[in-house]
């Protein structure tokens, strides 16, 4: 599947990681957000559970690893080109770790540029920032960190295979 003018919406996550009033966010090495600072995520390959994409992503973009705490959020993440048309259009579930668990040494990876933690209170100020990041930014200002309990959130489901009908 396409992800640019994609017949479905897309399934992604995004890495949310606070230390000291700061948010850790990776520079877009791709569009859509090429050259952007935003929260390190991406797409959900088939068959890996949400927790799993996450950390990979963690780990992949930023060097880090951490244990997942709840999801933080659910954006519907809609991006038209000029004729109104989904050009990209990504489900992206924020997934909120744990800094007190926090290995690893921090450096880019993956698809990004570079990596770097930001201060909260300046981070909306900023024109390299992403939407999405500053939204999110936003939404932790007005509600705080309130997160979804990640149990039961995965479900996978075996399917028995019958012969194909002749």
């Amino acid at each position: 599947m396409s992800r640019v003018y994609p017949q479905y919406a897309i399934a992604a996550v995004g890495a949310v990681l606070l230390q000291d009033n700061k948010v850790l966010l990776v520079k877009r090495g791709y569009p859509p957000g090429l050259g952007k600072w935003s929260i390190p995520g991406g797409v959900v390959e088939a068959g890996e559970k949400l927790v799993e994409a996450a950390k990979r992503e963690l780990k992949e973009e930023t060097g880090l690893e951490a244990e997942p705490l709840g999801i933080l959020w659910v954006l519907n993440n809609i991006v038209l080109d000029e004729e109104k048309r989904a050009l990209y259009h990504y489900i992206i579930v924020d997934i909120l770790f744990d800094p007190s668990t926090i290995k690893g040494a921090l450096r880019p990876g993956g698809d990004v540029l570079d990596v770097a933690w930001f201060k909260l209170s300046e981070l909306l100020s900023l024109e390299e920032v992403s939407s999405t990041a500053k939204r999110l930014v936003r939404r932790i200002e007005k509600y705080g960190l309130i997160t979804l309990p990640l149990e039961d959130v995965d479900h996978i489901s075996v399917q028995k295979q019958y012969p194909s009908p002749r």
